[in-house]
């Protein structure tokens, strides 16, 4: 059988240290040592790199392991996006021709922190944030915004904290199968332990299709999750600025078939639960790291070619 995605990028991320950088391994053949990680060799740009240390240094948004491990998704989106945020007519050439319905892009920031006022749940280093949050005009005159999760080799997205594996073993209180939240928004024990407001904005802001609550249990007990609070949070955004579209895309590769599904029922599976599945969008890796060199000016070929060689048509 041949090797699974995570394993052939893996093999990818290696084979960039030791064929391209040339650089030893650290911990792990796919980390870099802390020397390297300090100079930046996990970022294809200065430019990703330092936006990736002044997001660390305001406190919460960027870790170490973006800097060492070279399969991090972190890493991954300040190399993409972390250029793109300061060439927008390129950000909108590209976004044009990935996300349905988009017309210029007039702002892209990584690793966003919404207000604490939105969910009531930032403390320290918990709370939903987001890779990416695009702002925009659509063809049809709309401002909108995009929240954008990006996953490289996760095999899952994050899922309820009250629902994860180990927790009735370890003593911890897990939500039950049958929750009743369709009739008691309350019973999610987000909102009665930690007075968490993903429900509450939810039904503020109408993201959830007519039926989508079960009678008993929850929709959002297992991979949804995430999606769920990201899209939230994209309606909040919207309100806050005064965009009337709502947009949330996961940007992987369609081959990471662990993550989306073989037949990408997973994004399915949300888009049947939202108000608009036509907001929810999947930016293929592949085709966004093709059209990005196809539109890229000469003097920006050493990064898209660096791009495709870390990341493209794993």
């Amino acid at each position: 059988m041949p090797p699974t995605y995570r394993p052939r990028a893996t093999a990818r991320q290696i084979h960039h240290r030791t064929a391209t950088l040339r650089l030893p391994s650290g911990d792990h053949a796919h980390h870099l040592s802390p020397a390297d990680a300090d100079a930046g060799h996990n970022f294809l740009l200065r430019e990703s790199f330092d936006a990736a240390v002044t997001r660390a240094a305001a406190g919460k948004g960027v870790a170490r392991r973006t800097f060492e491990n070279m399969l991090s998704s972190q890493a991954m989106c300040f190399n993409v996006f972390a250029p793109l945020a300061t060439r927008l007519d390129l950000a909108s050439e590209l976004f044009a021709g990935l996300v349905p319905g988009v017309s210029t892009v007039t702002s892209i920031t990584l690793e966003h922190t919404p207000d604490p006022s939105i969910f009531g749940d930032q403390a320290g280093l918990a709370g939903v944030d987001c890779d990416l949050l695009v702002e925009g005009t659509t063809t049809s005159g709309n401002r909108f915004v995009l929240v954008v999760e990006t996953k490289f080799v996760e095999r899952e997205f994050s899922v309820c904290g009250f629902r994860k594996p180990g927790r009735a073993d370890r003593g911890q209180a897990v939500c039950p199968d049958d929750v009743p939240v369709a009739t008691d928004r309350h019973a999610c024990l987000y909102a009665s332990r930690k007075g968490y407001r993903y429900w509450q904005r939810s039904d503020e802001l109408g993201v959830l299709a007519p039926g989508a609550v079960p009678p008993s249990g929850c929709p959002f007990a297992s991979a949804p999750w995430q999606l769920w609070t990201q899209l939230t949070l994209a309606h909040a955004e919207a309100q806050r600025r005064g965009a009337t579209e709502a947009h949330v895309a996961v940007c992987t590769s369609a081959r990471n078939t662990t993550l989306l599904g073989d037949n990408g029922e997973v994004l399915d599976g949300f888009r049947a639960l939202v108000a608009h599945p036509d907001r929810v969008h999947l930016l293929d890796l592949d085709l966004l790291l093709e059209r990005l060199s196809s539109l890229a000016p000469p003097e920006l070929t050493d990064w898209t070619t660096g791009l495709s060689e870390r990341y493209a048509a794993i």
